[in-house]
Parts: structure tokens; sequence; C-alpha cells
């Protein structure tokens, strides 16, 4: 059985997937998109572009410095701040010894939907549920923007690649699991951390990525802009709640996605290495 390169034109957005043979069988590895960053440019910081050392030329280097007995090393209770950086690039990359953001993802949103369709067996006659999903790093990837930042994060430009018609990057797992949600007949609410004045373009981003037919979608409004993360999310669940849904399943990157009450019967913690949220 041959194996091929498989690229699939997701709307605007290219996911790369190679299909591997093991054990006689194709099977899907999980890669990073194709993002419009061309090679060779300045970054978004204005630094010039350079080809950097991979994590273990790094550390190489460092090692045989301590070893010369004509330096004298500083005490570095911390790792250096570039290098991490590189850790994190191969592992949103998929390369070198540390493993594959995407596969992780996916791999939790593979458990996910076992775990959802056991919810969805012991369903009780006329009953209601509902999934809650976040949306950064959990229904849409910032990735790409993330990446022409050099993985740092400049508001102004993170915020306009937000609203824009490119950032309608679905994470494939996490479209995977909605739809079967929604085939299960389990409603989909979306509540995002976002500001009120981006929900035009988040509902337009999600529909372009493949999210249809889903029930709600929460942004932050008012005196929620000011609530720690904690609290304006479970205040938005408890609506839910209250209009008589039975909340089974919550999928988020960050803690502050799931903590907190009226909480899921399932709460699913997706990896995010970029970022923490409190």
């Amino acid at each position: 059985m041959k194996c091929l390169l498989l690229v699939k034109a997701a709307v605007a957005v290219r996911w790369v997937g190679v299909w591997a043979l093991a054990g006689g069988v194709c099977v899907a590895q999980v890669r990073p998109p194709v993002c419009p960053v061309a090679a060779g440019k300045t970054v978004a910081s204005g630094r010039p572009a350079i080809v950097r050392p991979s994590v273990v030329a790094a550390r190489a280097t460092a090692e045989a410095a301590a070893a010369d007995p004509s330096v004298l090393v500083a005490a570095e209770p911390m790792e250096n701040f570039g290098v991490a950086r590189y850790r994190l690039e191969d592992y949103a990359e998929c390369v070198g010894t540390g493993g594959c953001y995407w596969a992780d993802v996916d791999a939790q949103t593979k458990r996910a939907e076992v775990a959802l369709d056991g919810l969805v067996a012991g369903r009780k006659a006329g009953e209601r549920l509902a999934m809650v999903l976040d949306i950064d790093e959990t229904s849409l990837s910032n990735y790409c923007e993330m990446k022409r930042e050099d993985y740092g994060f400049l508001a102004t430009m993170f915020n306009a690649w937000e609203v824009s018609s490119e950032a309608d990057m679905a994470l494939p797992g996490t479209l995977r699991l909605f739809n079967r949600a929604r085939a299960a007949g389990v409603e989909v609410f979306f509540i995002t951390g976002r500001p009120g004045d981006q929900k035009a373009a988040t509902a337009k981003n999600l529909e372009a990525a493949g999210y249809k037919a889903w029930k709600g979608l929460s942004l932050r409004e008012g005196p929620q802009k000011t609530m720690p993360t904690v609290e304006y999310k479970s205040e938005e669940r408890k609506k839910i709640v209250d209009a008589g849904y039975r909340i089974v399943m919550s999928v988020g990157d960050q803690w502050s996605d799931l903590n907190g009450e009226p909480r899921a019967e399932i709460s699913v913690k997706l990896p995010n290495p970029f970022y923490y949220i409190p």
C-alpha cells in the first residue's frame, strides 16, 4: 500500500497531513499548518531573520564553556529565554526530540471524543445536552500570528490578526469533536475571553473554519471585561445551565477556561505552551 503526502485545503488555511506506513496501514501524522510567513524576511520585532542553532547546539556551547577552567561561569538558575524559545519553536514545528504540539492536541481531542460518546450514551429522555468550547488555541489557532511575532505577544498586531479573515484556522481535532457533538444532538456554546467588539469577526471566522450551527457565542461585555477569567466563564456557563442544559463537556487550553462553578461533567484541558491566562 503506497502512502502519499496529503494536502488539505481547509477553507483559507492549508493543513499538511503526512500519511506514514505503520503495520501495513497508512495512518495520518498530524503536522503544523502551512503559514503565509515568507522565509528570510525580518520578523515582526524588526530583527533580521537568522539561522538559529539547535537546542542541542546551544546547550553544547554552554557546557563546553563551563568545562573550560579559564571561564568564570555565572549562576543561572533559570533557563535562557532564547533557548526556551527555540524549544517552543521545535515543539510547534514538530522537529527535534521534544515532541509535537499538533499531535498532542489531536491525541487529547481523540480522548475527548471517546468520553463524549459515553456521555451521550447515558443521556436520559428529554435531556438537553451542551458542550462548551473556548476559542483561542482550542477551536481556532493563532499559530501563524504567534510564529510571525517570533512567539512573543505584540498586542496591536495580535488583536488585528484575530479579527482578520486569516484567523479562520480551526484546530482539526476540535472541529472533529464539534461535528461529533452536533451529530449526536449536543448543542455547542463558545465562551471566549475576547472583547465584545470582536463578536461579528469571531462568528464569521468560526463559520469559515467549519463550525456550523452552534447554539451560542459569548464574549466579554460591560463589567465582564474586568472580571477574572474564571469568574466570567463560570457566569456564562451558569446561563447555559439556567437555560435548561446539562453541560456534559467543556474544552479549553487554559485552566481558567475550565475551573469554577458550574463545571462540566468532564473538562478537557488541551496543551498550550505559548501563553498562560490565570
